[in-house]
């Protein structure tokens, strides 16, 4: 987590800080990130709204989000690219014990949308993300959003993408049935 990195990130640079340290420097780093998110909003990769939107009007589909991030920092940053969070099941890093690879974060998931792992289709962008939902036993689509294709490719996604453009629900239904 955040104190990780900041622990981290102190070892690097050779400093011994104590935990009073680590906490203040935690908290200033995600009260820089927040105030930043704040005056600079982020916008959604190509589709990803789109993709969303359609799912959460289709009517054969649930739709979660799964994010290993903390509530406050994954609920700014879903606010700044107008994803519409409140409107289906919402999973943080700050609700599971395990961090991805574990599966702990997309059982939990598929348990809020009350279907069973295999029927769920997992989409994301890093290694421990994939490794996670086949952990979890759902099928998975990965986007080329922060890695390579290449590296994704080792993972044995169901489905490699470089964009969610041209994902649709059916898409998703398809997949899920395999």
């Amino acid at each position: 987590g955040a104190e990780e990195y900041v622990k981290s990130a102190a070892r690097v640079h050779g400093l011994d800080l104590t935990d009073e340290q680590v906490a203040a420097a935690t908290q200033a780093r995600q009260d820089t990130f927040l105030s930043t998110l704040a005056e600079s909003p982020i916008r959604a990769f190509p589709g990803v709204l789109e993709l969303i939107n359609a799912s959460l009007a289709h009517e054969q589909l649930r739709v979660a989000i799964a994010t290993s991030g903390t509530r406050t920092k994954s609920e700014a940053v879903l606010r700044s690219a107008n994803i519409p969070y409140t409107r289906m099941a919402y999973v943080t890093g700050s609700d599971v014990s395990h961090r991805k690879p574990d599966p702990e974060l997309f059982l939990t998931a598929a348990s809020r949308i009350e279907l069973p792992p295999e029927l769920c289709v997992v989409i994301e962008d890093a290694p421990n993300g994939i490794q996670a939902a086949l952990a979890a036993g759902c099928k998975c689509i990965a986007v080329t959003n922060a890695c390579p294709r290449e590296r994704l490719e080792k993972e044995a996604p169901d489905m490699i993408v470089d964009s969610l453009i041209n994902i649709t629900p059916e898409t998703i239904l398809r997949l899920a049935s395999q």
